[in-house]
């Protein structure tokens, strides 16, 4: 009994060690990361879209807000047949992707108010050109919804009687 105690000791002690140097290995000898995608993380509405022109690949906007409705609209040029357009649209942990032909643009339409991360990509069966230009257009919401007043209170007189 004692020798078997000893030698799961030593085999708990030998995957310890091993659990310990991989740790402080692996950040050592992890790859370098490439290049990233351009981002904005300032936070920005959907007219900040109607006319932006973006040259390269991928487009990536963090902290969109936006309204239930608002349209953006994506075009690449130059568009050839069989190249794919795809957003990224995740809300929080929520994620949204959406695709489709170059050709015809990606049009997006908000699904819910909300605070979107947004990340164009091309995909192509080609090498994608250096001089590769996206163009947005946008059709943002014009109500403003207002805050219902309290049951006491009636508009343009302040407090009611109570």
């Amino acid at each position: 009994m004692h020798a078997r105690t000893n030698r799961l000791s030593a085999i708990g002690v030998a995957v310890g060690l091993v659990l310990a140097v991989t740790t402080a290995i692996a950040p050592a000898t992890a790859a370098k990361p490439g290049p990233s995608a351009p981002v904005t993380s300032s936070s920005v509405g959907c007219s900040y879209f109607d006319g932006l022109t973006v040259t390269g690949s991928p487009v990536a906007q963090n902290s969109v807000a936006l309204r239930a409705g608002d349209v953006i609209t994506a075009t690449v040029s130059p568009a050839r047949t069989g190249d794919t357009i795809f957003l990224s649209a995740p809300i929080g942990l929520n994620f949204s992707f959406y695709d489709s032909p170059a050709t015809s643009g990606l049009t997006f339409v908000a699904p819910a108010d909300a605070l979107y991360s947004m990340t164009w990509t091309l995909k192509t069966a080609a090498t994608i050109p250096a001089d590769l230009t996206w163009s947005f257009t946008s059709s943002c919401s014009s109500t403003v919804v207002s805050p219902t007043p309290p049951a006491d209170t009636k508009p343009g007189k302040g407090r009611g009687k109570k």
